[in-house]
């Protein structure tokens, strides 16, 4: 039986490694960015918004928290005795999570936009899109 401080342990582990995997992948969103902006004359400081990045980041690390609930299962053992073997699969949970979790917000929740993602009527279909940072 876990220990209420060996799941918050067990959590915040995860949901730094899906913040890990999602930081890779803004990394390589933000070098795609630059290379746009740059191609266009501006500053990458007028496309880019810091907001969606922290949010970014923090879906990550949710993706990664809930993977390593999957990954922990009924064997509760598992969860005590952490394996080198179970980092990479939560790095990748929070960067292939969070197009996930970010499909589903887009799509559940109101926003603006329509229930199928895409953008409101009348406007152009990138209108409203955040920029890339991931």
């Amino acid at each position: 039986m876990l220990s209420a401080s060996d799941w918050i342990i067990q959590l915040a582990l995860g949901g730094l490694l899906g913040t890990l995997g999602q930081g890779i992948r803004a990394v390589a969103g933000l070098k795609k960015l630059h290379d746009q902006v740059q191609q266009q004359g501006k500053e990458l400081s007028d496309e880019f918004e810091p907001r969606t990045l922290l949010v970014s980041l923090l879906i990550g690390f949710i993706a990664g928290a809930l993977a390593d609930l999957a990954m922990i299962g009924s064997d509760t053992t598992a969860a005590t005795t952490f394996k080198r073997e179970a980092l990479l699969p939560l790095v990748a949970a929070g960067y292939a999570g969070t197009d996930f979790i970010e499909a589903f917000m887009s799509r559940y929740l109101p926003n603006g936009k329509k229930r199928n993602g895409g953008a409101p009527s009348g406007a152009p279909a990138d209108a409203g899109a955040p920029p890339a940072v991931g």
